[in-house]
């Protein structure tokens, strides 16, 4: 990459773009999956008709049952703690069938949530706190998983994907065939069952969201962009492992910063890019995959939104020596943030460039402390090596050039 290139957004001469937000594209991709149900329904009556047959019985009676219920009173508080737990158990099963076949086809797990509640490695379980955590928050949930091992990396992330959908609409049916009377219990968790798992199949993205379907298409689809996140998945996967930013896999960068394109994996390549760039002193490089990351940060998560901001004020402060740039990214990051050791971050490089090498130190520690709280255990461990780096460096050089590299 050209030193000359220009860095309009990182130079604070361009804005930052804006969140992207759901457009037709998603609306008019769940239009034509519920045009084509009747279509699928027809070919499941052809080739399984006493399913068919079940789900049919299943659908009049649930009209019948959720009109006779009497929906007033104390009784809406039960009905309502019965909902909420039985949608959680859909999301824990979904979630939970990721983790189970993603360890069985060579996948680690780092973190996952349920609802609102997290669980990281090793089993430190915690309230998410991050976007979209009010009351909606409860209705959500994830599985973060690294590869182990790269042979046959497709058809094992496949598998690894597809579980979840799968274990919903599996569950779904079973508790619909099981040979008993079904209440209201079973009811709501069929019926969230089989919508969790089938929306689950719809290819789309919401906001910095891509559905389970949306992963396979692009896997079995789009030979590059399914390379470039696997490639992604391989590079934290070695930074875990103890990798040096600087020593990653060239390969595996090549692949991932291969493609551009209006989605949050775009930023997660070119965001571990720009650090294997730091860490190898390419500061032109490192600038220009900055860059691409802000460019594109409208597809990506609030929280890597304003770790952008962050890295963008780390960046001007010790790299450029821009101080001044430096305070108008950390005035520009929100006054709510997700994290706040990004903002401790920023602030302690702004303190290193301006010569204040004991308040950096001390703003570092700050940081330190925070990241003992961090539940996902990969975060926290790349996190901390690269925070202690910076500490050293800085002791070492007396704060001229404490740049974690």
């Amino acid at each position: 990459m050209s030193e000359t290139r220009p860095t309009p957004i990182l130079d604070r001469l361009a804005p930052l773009p804006p969140p992207a937000k759901a457009g037709s594209r998603f609306r008019l991709l769940i239009a034509v999956w519920i045009c084509l149900l009747p279509a699928i329904g027809a070919a499941l009556a052809a080739w399984s008709p006493p399913f068919v047959r079940s789900l049919e019985r299943w659908i009049l009676g649930w009209y019948e049952r959720m009109f006779s219920y009497p929906w007033t009173g104390p009784r809406l508080i039960g009905v309502g703690l019965v909902i909420a737990v039985l949608v959680l158990a859909t999301i824990a099963i979904h979630e939970g069938a990721h983790v189970v076949v993603g360890a069985w086809v060579g996948f680690r797990l780092s973190s996952m949530r349920v609802g609102r509640i997290q669980i990281g490695r090793p089993f430190r379980i915690s309230i998410y706190r991050g976007a979209g955590a009010g009351a909606g928050g409860w209705l959500g949930g994830w599985a973060n998983l690294l590869p182990v091992k790269t042979e046959r990396l497709v058809p094992r992330a496949v598998a690894m994907v597809l579980a979840g959908p799968t274990a919903n609409l599996l569950s779904g049916c079973a508790v619909l065939l099981l040979p008993y009377s079904k209440g209201f219990a079973s009811d709501v968790f069929v019926l969230f069952s089989l919508v969790q798992g089938s929306v689950n199949l719809v290819p789309y993205r919401y906001k910095a969201v891509l559905s389970d379907g949306a992963r396979i298409l692009m896997l079995l689809g789009n030979r590059e962009r399914g390379e470039r996140w696997l490639a992604a998945m391989k590079l934290v996967a070695e930074l875990r492992a103890g990798v040096p930013p600087e020593s990653l896999s060239a390969d595996f960068l090549a692949k991932a910063v291969a493609v551009r394109d209006d989605s949050p994996d775009t930023v997660g390549a070119h965001a571990i890019a720009y650090t294997a760039a730091l860490g190898q002193r390419k500061d032109a490089e490192a600038a220009q995959h900055l860059e691409t990351c802000l460019e594109y940060s409208g597809f990506a998560a609030p929280a890597v939104r304003q770790a952008l901001m962050s890295d963008a004020a780390v960046f001007q402060a010790l790299s450029r020596k821009r101080a001044d740039l430096a305070e108008r990214w950390l005035a520009a990051m929100p006054k709510k943030i997700e994290s706040p050791s990004m903002r401790t971050r920023a602030e302690a490089a702004i303190l290193q460039a301006k010569g204040d090498a004991e308040g950096a130190l001390r703003k570092l520690d700050e940081m330190e402390s925070s990241l003992l709280a961090e539940p996902d255990e990969t975060r926290r461990e790349i996190s901390r090596r690269s925070l202690a780096r910076w500490k050293s460096a800085l002791r070492a050089r007396g704060g001229s050039d404490g740049l974690p590299k």
